[in-house]
């Protein structure tokens, strides 16, 4: 036994850790108390090393059992660096996962401030739409432009509340102009400032790609991008942009 021992109480006091937390520990396998013949723990000096050496790397987010691997096999300490590095690489994506989750809670947070409350099934959508954004900003890169691409997605946060406002705007005169008819002028008018909007973000080499996409990767970016309307509303606005596309055509893609 070492020289210098404590009672569980003591060095429950000498650590900071609570007594409920050092029977975690033990049952763990982290600290192995000796123990006296009336079966009271016994801690020593290397148990004080074990706990700081546990302390450490729970803060760097190892897990228990990763721990207890590091106390109980020395071998494993020669590969230190690189277990390191990987907990590294592991809290630096785990804090990239946070950074998104807090960004797009923003972005709600945004919307509800400025829109009042949302229907559940909307906000849904939204949220599975922000959390595809990454791979339809890759879809747009590959397919259309990069320029096209950093346009629509590398933006400030003002920018961004601006798209969520102008889709919030577009889907609720969507569902209020489908109660009409496909040809009407104010489905023409509604349809035309949309259209222009998007062209807005396209360079000449999107403008160009967008003729040659194939039917497979439109149904592709499809699967990556939730519209918030039911079949009747998407069957209209299909009618509406055909009837749109006829009498006007499309500026930079198939008319004057």
């Amino acid at each position: 036994m070492d020289a210098t021992h404590y009672s569980i109480g003591k060095f429950a006091k000498l650590s900071g850790i609570p007594i409920r937390t050092l029977h975690y520990y033990e049952e763990a396998g982290l600290l192995c108390p000796r123990r006296q013949d009336n079966g009271h723990r016994i801690y020593g000096s290397a148990d004080l090393v074990a706990l700081q050496k546990i302390i450490s790397l729970k803060s760097l987010g190892f897990s228990l059992d990763r721990i207890r691997q590091f106390i109980h096999h020395r071998e494993l300490e020669m590969n230190l660096a690189e277990t390191l590095h990987i907990q590294q690489q592991t809290l630096q994506a785990t804090r990239a996962e946070l950074d998104r989750s807090l960004e797009i809670l923003r972005r709600l947070l945004t919307i509800v401030q400025r829109e009042g409350e949302l229907d559940h099934n909307l906000m849904f959508l939204l949220i599975r739409n922000m959390l595809q954004e990454d791979k339809q900003r890759s879809w747009v890169a590959k397919h259309l432009s990069e320029q096209t691409a950093a346009v629509l997605f590398d933006i400030s946060q003002d920018a961004v509340a601006d798209l969520d406002r102008e889709m919030l705007a577009f889907v609720e005169a969507v569902k209020r102009l489908a109660a009409g008819k496909p040809d009407a002028l104010e489905a023409e008018e509604m349809l035309g400032c949309y259209v222009q909007r998007i062209l807005d973000f396209l360079d000449d080499q999107a403008l160009a790609n967008f003729a040659h996409i194939s039917e497979d990767q439109h149904d592709h970016l499809n699967q990556l991008v939730d519209i918030p309307l039911d079949e009747r509303e998407v069957t209209w606005l299909n009618e509406a942009l055909a009837h749109y596309a006829s009498k006007f055509g499309l500026p930079g893609i198939d008319g004057p």
